[in-house]
């Protein structure tokens, strides 16, 4: 049982001992609790999904995960909301983790339509989110490309969720420094020659040696455990996109900054930005949040893109801004 703590109780994991107090008191705390399963859909494939429950809880909490994650990258914030009374929910997004892929090489991460994710997620919330809530309120937790699910998903249905979190959202991915037309053109040129599902060519695989220095984190060992996971894991070694996948992701973008798209959200909106991010652009979230009523933006000390992989300093204020967003 994980116990429940006033939320200016909550504190992030030292950073000196980290791995060990993951490995001794977080994950066997959530081990015990953890429920685990699959949806299968029409044609075999499988959605994989898992649950905590908080006894008495006050609300059910979804995440969405980013680009080349999983559930698992998520360990440390499940244990977070717990504390703070939620049941927590979380999904691998299809073609991530153990959830089906629609390419052989485990190394793409691949997409027929972005709007498949949505599709996805909406299926979970329904069939698993709610049998397990009842009339408990719903909120939104996302990363990255989880966050261009999220804000679709808001958008698409505005009647699910009270609150959506938005972490570094990709609503505006960087492209390797290529301009998006140069990055269109060329994404297009490949699909045209069959290159569909096929890693594009600024990827290389999955690096076991790849260093915390060339990562978007600013914490060392938060970083080096899941990367630890990931080498023992092929399931999350995902690590590149499909030329597909990368013309979905630009294709999405005037559809979430769309005024009209952005009045038909309902729900309190919550934006945290990164001191830096190397990953997406940051002056299309400021425009997404604009053009959602009543939404706020705030940008975390001490960050990269993945600032739930921060250091304390970040981390701190960080879990403060999240928490104190769900309770008002």
């Amino acid at each position: 049982m994980i116990a429940v703590k006033d939320i200016t109780e909550i504190r992030p994991l030292a950073e000196e001992n980290y791995a060990e107090v993951m490995q001794t008191e977080v994950e066997p705390a959530l081990a015990a609790v953890r429920k685990e399963g699959y949806m299968t859909f029409e044609g075999g494939r499988k959605l994989h999904y898992e649950y905590y429950l908080c006894p008495e809880a006050k609300g059910s909490i979804v995440i969405s995960h980013g680009f080349t994650e999983s559930a698992e990258k998520f360990r440390e914030m499940d244990y977070y909301f717990l504390q703070g009374g939620y049941n927590v929910f979380a999904l691998d997004h299809r073609g991530h983790g153990f959830s089906s892929r629609e390419v052989d090489d485990s190394r793409v991460a691949h997409v027929e339509h972005f709007s498949d994710y949505v599709g996805d997620f909406n299926a979970y919330v329904e069939n698993v989110v709610r049998a397990h809530s009842g009339d408990l309120p719903l909120f939104l937790f996302s990363h990255s490309m989880g966050g261009a699910v999220a804000a679709l998903y808001i958008q698409q249905y505005p009647d699910v969720f009270e609150k959506a979190i938005l972490s570094s959202p990709m609503i505006s991915p960087k492209t390797a420094g290529f301009p998006h037309w140069v990055t269109r053109a060329m994404a297009m040129g490949a699909l045209a020659v069959g290159k569909r599902k096929e890693l594009v060519f600024t990827e290389k695989g999955f690096d076991p040696d790849f260093t915390y220095e060339r990562s978007n984190d600013t914490s060392e060992a938060r970083f080096q455990y899941y990367y630890d996971k990931r080498k023992r894991t092929t399931e999350y070694q995902t690590c590149g996109a499909s030329y597909n996948w990368v013309n979905e992701s630009l294709k999405i973008i005037p559809i979430m900054l769309d005024p009209a798209n952005c009045a038909r959200v309902k729900a309190k909106v919550l934006l945290l930005q990164p001191a830096v991010d190397d990953v997406v652009e940051m002056p299309p979230q400021e425009e997404f949040v604009s053009k959602i009523d009543g939404a706020k933006l705030m940008k975390i000390p001490a960050s990269k893109h993945e600032i739930y992989l921060s250091v304390n300093e970040g981390m701190e204020p960080y879990l403060k801004a999240i928490f104190a967003f769900l309770a008002d």
